[in-house]
């Protein structure tokens, strides 16, 4: 006999109320782990950064060890007269370059190309367009090439570095200026020598000997990232001033060049530590360069690297005082 199965009730499905709400449950969640992940994300490029400084320190150690205690030159200039471009390649990055295992970009590198006297492009060197991943910090969110349909300049071509070398402060009161314009207390000297018709400056490379403050006190490198920029988000810059020279960071390859007919070069390679780092605006007349503020992508805060090899990080608005002292070599600052 045929008996007929009791029929089950149907099964019962969302509301669109309790839709809403589990959507709503989810964005939630999404928006309380969003900081955290980014927070995570952010912490580990920090920490990639930190460990590309430890490796420009100990690169010095390395270079100083090898040649006779001194270190790199920060830009080696050239005395010439008439004024001419002198482009040069004999600065931080170069210097370091060789005790980094990045031996084959060495050996490519062409330092007599476009010095003065020299009939060769002096923006056609081979070694220009390789990307040193230990010269970049990876909270640099842009291209890590500039070519020239990017930036409209042809010798600001090529992969780039987002460090710069310490120059020295030259607002602080124990300074020792050179010729009234560049400190010689950085690890990285400028000496202004006056020649007829104009000034040259010509690089000369620091000694271990000269840092009496010690090495674990004394800046090599600093994040450098100049903010010109014309609208920030949270504190990010989400467009800058110019977007041919976004940050002011220059080729790796290139320390600067002298082109004005006083002498005074564009540096590239070497910051002084004249304002705090993340100072904001955009400060494209000064000459040479060389004071625009050391600033990074890392909210807050900017990190240097010390001649030991050290890292450390530095906040935005830590004392002037105490940020020049760091700079110093030969200071003999008490207590900082």
């Amino acid at each position: 006999m045929f008996h007929e199965s009791p029929s089950r009730p149907a099964a019962r499905g969302f509301t669109l109320v309790e839709l809403l709400v589990v959507i709503a449950i989810i964005g939630i969640l999404v928006a309380l782990l969003l900081p955290a992940v980014q927070a995570a994300r952010e912490a580990a490029r920090r920490a990639q950064c930190t460990n590309n400084l430890k490796q420009m320190g100990l690169a010095c150690q390395n270079f100083m060890s090898t040649y006779n205690d001194k270190l790199p030159y920060g830009y080696a200039g050239r005395l010439d007269s008439p004024p001419q471009r002198s482009f040069q390649k004999r600065g931080v990055f170069t210097g370091l370059l060789e005790f980094m295992e990045e031996q084959a970009i060495f050996d490519q590198i062409q330092f007599d190309y476009g010095e003065n006297g020299v009939p060769n492009n002096p923006f056609g060197d081979p070694s220009k367009f390789n990307v040193v991943s230990g010269f970049i910090c990876p909270s640099w969110s842009f291209p890590s090439i500039f070519d020239e349909a990017t930036s409209g300049f042809d010798y600001q071509n090529g992969a780039l570095v987002t460090y710069a070398g310490n120059g020295g402060a030259a607002n602080s009161p124990d300074v020792n200026l050179v010729g009234g314009q560049y400190p010689d207390n950085g690890a990285f000297t400028l000496e202004e020598l006056p020649t007829t018709p104009r000034i040259t400056i010509k690089g000369r490379q620091r000694r271990g000997s000269e840092i009496t403050d010690g090495q674990s006190k004394s800046a090599l490198v600093a994040e450098f990232i100049h903010h010109n920029c014309d609208s920030f988000v949270r504190g990010t810059c989400t467009k800058f001033a110019n977007e041919g020279w976004i940050g002011n960071v220059r080729p790796w390859y290139l320390a600067g060049f002298q082109a004005r007919a006083d002498g005074v070069p564009f540096i590239y390679s070497v910051k002084e530590f004249e304002l705090t780092p993340n100072t904001r605006g955009q400060d494209t007349n000064i000459p040479g360069w060389n004071k625009l503020p050391m600033g990074s992508f890392h909210p807050g805060v900017t990190q240097i690297g010390y001649i030991d090899g050290s890292v450390h990080t530095v906040s935005d608005d830590i004392e002037l005082r105490l940020y020049q002292a760091l700079a110093t070599v030969n200071g003999g600052e008490v207590g900082f």
